[in-house]
Order: C-alpha cells, then structure tokens, then sequence
C-alpha cells in the first residue's frame, strides 16, 4: 500500500534512463532543473521529492543510512528523481497533443480506493505525515501515475498478437518447457514430533482412512497449523515444492496408501496420497492464452520504451548544472589519475 500512495521515489528508482543532454540555444531558466519542451521541472518539484526520499528513508526500520552527498547511491538516487520528474513533464504534454486526460470521475474513485485500502483517511493522514507527503502532493503524483496510465494504453492500442505469432512461440524448441506439466499428487498429513507419536498416528488412519477420521485426527494430533484443521490436505503439488525426504515418500506412494513414519526437519509425518496427475504436455489450445499475455507484454514493454526514447528526444531536455542523470551516473573514466582534471565528457558545459 506504501508503495501505491508514496511510489515515488521507488517508481523513480525503475524509471528508464531515457533524457537525453542536449547542448544550444536552449536555456534552463532560472528556479528549473531543467527545460522539457514548452515546459520546465522546477528545483521546488525537485526539493519535494528528495524531502519524501529522506522521509522515507527514516521511517523504515533496519532502513540504511540516508546517502551521503556525491556518494554513487546519492547521484543515482539524485539521477532517478530528475527522470521522474522530467518523464512526467514529457508525458503531460505529449498526452495534451494526443487528447489524453484522466477525468475527476476516474480521480476520484481511484483516491475512496486508497483512503479504503489504507483504512480511513486518518490513516492516509498519518502515512502521509511520516512520508513528508501532503494530500495536495499525493493527488498530483497519483494524476501523474493515472495520466501515464492513460497514455500508455493509447501506446498498447496497436499491438496486435497474430495466431501466427503464437504458434510460432508455442513451437520454437527453447520455449518447450514452459508448456511441459510435471507429474504432481494430491496429499495430506499429520506432522508429530517423535516417532512413538507417528506409529500412533499411522495406526488410527490404517484401521479407518475416511476423511472423517483424518479430519479428528488431524486436529487432535498435528503440529502443523497450515491443515491440521483441514484434515492435514495439503492439496495438489508437482516435485520440487516439499523437502526432499516428505517428497521422495509421498511420489513413492500408491494412492490411499499410508506412509511410515517420515521423518524431515520439521518433526514425522504421516503421510496419505489420494490422488495423482501424469505428467504432461499442454496443447497450443491450452497454452495459447498465456503466451498471449506473455508476447503482449514483452511488446507492450518495447513500445513504451521505444515511444519514450523518441518523446524525450522530441522534447529537446537540457538539464541546469549538476542535474543532468547521464553524467550524475556516469562511470569514471578508467583512464583519468583521481588528482587530475576532470574528463572533458564528464564536463556538464560539455557539448
């Protein structure tokens, strides 16, 4: 929930490091980090957003001490906001040229979800408080997330997966596995801690292994909290999901036999298999929605890129001095003796 209503910074953080520096006649006014088209991000939006940073910061427990200046984690931290910044800026008038808006109906709803999911605005009030975020704040950082939401789905509006497409993915040999169903069972049990309490268990479920008689002793005998109330059901699970001797037994098993006592890390088990499923091999009927999904967004993820990089480009974004996120994240230069000049790339009048 934190991240849904104070993201910032960790939205920053993945934001692609997209702004291009461009050097001519354009100026950063006075009070901008930098020029974005017909617009500006101001040092104010900057100064907000590196206060909810170090609100954030503090409110964590076992958090990390807060970065240090010209530390490489205060650049990058430093570097991500500006993109944020300068992303939103981009997007705002990129989605007024597309006649992209997000209306007060779908505003307003979107904010009741958040004050219900937090659990009242007094909750929201005080979430706000320890992240130095204000109401007037949140709803802007939320009308940007929705503004890009928007314009993002007028982005996706063209792709289009074809069925041949699909069956070409479904039959290329490095993709087999993923349509590969592994063998799994159905399984339940009682877990003990010693082993007489295991022969005493197996001995009340081999004279009556009803479901009646699992679900009572279950309950009376097992210290597993996960199904001992369920009658020790475990449901439905392929290899690799249990500790290797609870799995060994259970794949071992004839359905409706009773294991001996199995003994793991976790104490004895008792174990019943009452069902098991072959392995097997999905058809491209069967497989087709998810690779549907999973083409979709591996188009979807390069469009945005690709629609980005050429927004920003658009943009013509010139950074003011020491704003710029490719030289705040810039390597050294491995050739460059640390008592002398700096590299001339890493010169921000460079250009």
């Amino acid at each position: 929930m934190k991240r849904l209503i104070v993201g910032v910074v960790v939205l920053a953080l993945v934001v692609p490091a997209l702004a291009l520096s461009a050097c001519g006649a354009k100026k950063v006014p006075a009070g901008a980090i930098a020029a974005v088209g017909d617009g500006v991000v101001t040092q104010e939006q900057f100064d907000q957003i590196w206060k909810q940073a170090e609100a954030q910061y503090a409110s964590q427990e076992g958090a990390p001490e807060f970065p240090e200046e010209g530390s490489l984690h205060y650049n990058q931290l430093k570097a991500s906001i500006v993109n944020y910044l300068v992303q939103n800026e981009i997007i705002k008038q990129r989605a007024a040229e597309m006649g992209v808006t997000v209306t007060d109906k779908a505003f307003d709803e979107r904010m009741k979800q958040i004050v219900q999911q937090v659990g009242g605005q007094k909750k929201l009030d005080k979430l706000l408080a320890q992240q130095a975020v204000t109401q007037e704040q949140l709803e802007q950082q939320l009308k940007a997330q929705m503004l890009q939401d928007e314009v993002q789905k007028k982005v996706y509006s063209e792709i289009k997966i074809s069925e041949a497409d699909l069956k070409k993915f479904f039959e290329d040999p490095g993709n087999e596995a993923q349509f590969n169903v592994p063998e799994s069972v159905d399984a339940r049990h009682v877990l003990v801690k010693t082993k007489a309490e295991a022969e005493k268990v197996r001995a009340l479920l081999e004279a009556d292994h009803s479901d009646a008689n699992w679900k009572k002793v279950a309950k009376q005998y097992s210290t597993d909290p996960g199904s001992k109330n369920n009658g020790g059901d475990l449901g439905n699970f392929p290899k690799g999901r249990m500790v290797k001797p609870f799995e060994d037994a259970a794949f071992d098993l004839a359905v409706g036999e009773i294991s001996q006592p199995v003994k793991t890390q976790f104490g004895w088990h008792v174990i019943e298999v009452t069902g098991k499923t072959p392995g097997s091999k999905q058809t491209f009927e069967q497989a087709k929605p998810s690779i549907e999904q999973q083409l979709k967004y591996q188009e979807q993820a390069t469009a945005w890129e690709d629609w980005l990089k050429q927004a920003t480009k658009d943009a013509g974004v010139v950074y003011a001095p020491g704003f710029d996120p490719a030289l705040l994240t810039a390597s050294p230069s491995p050739a460059a003796s640390p008592s002398g000049p700096p590299s001339p790339a890493a010169s921000p009048s460079a250009g």
